[in-house]
């Protein structure tokens, strides 16, 4: 199990790099999948997303000159305050595991459908 997950784990983290995408997209259903409970993925996924994955590729893309750092503080402000109310849900169980696995599908599948339309 730990050689698979770290072989999946490289391979999310270049695509994550690649795209931007927030690697919890990728790495929810693996971690699912290796019998972690939707609030033990959610927390390794929040995790990734700060040092591991962030700050490596941020810098590669900040010394090409392609980040906006006003943008950044606006968009991270929202996403810090945003982070905690989810955060604050999720560890409470005001929403029960099954709705969090619908709103997950359903938003993967928005996010399909909007890319396929308008980029592809």
């Amino acid at each position: 199990m730990i050689i698979e997950l770290f072989t999946f784990s490289l391979i999310i983290g270049a695509i994550v790099g690649l795209l931007g995408i927030g690697g919890g997209i990728l790495y929810l259903p693996l971690l699912v999948h290796y019998n972690f409970s939707f609030q033990q993925a959610v927390a390794i996924s929040l995790f990734l997303n700060t040092i591991p994955n962030a700050l490596p590729g941020l810098y590669l893309y900040y010394q090409h000159g392609f980040f906006d750092f006003n943008a950044g503080i606006i968009v991270a402000s929202g996403s810090i305050l945003g982070g905690i109310v989810g955060a604050y849900l999720g560890t409470n169980n005001y929403i029960d595991d099954k709705s969090l696995y619908r709103i997950y599908t359903i938003l993967l599948l928005f996010t399909t459908v909007y890319m396929y339309l308008y980029y592809c």
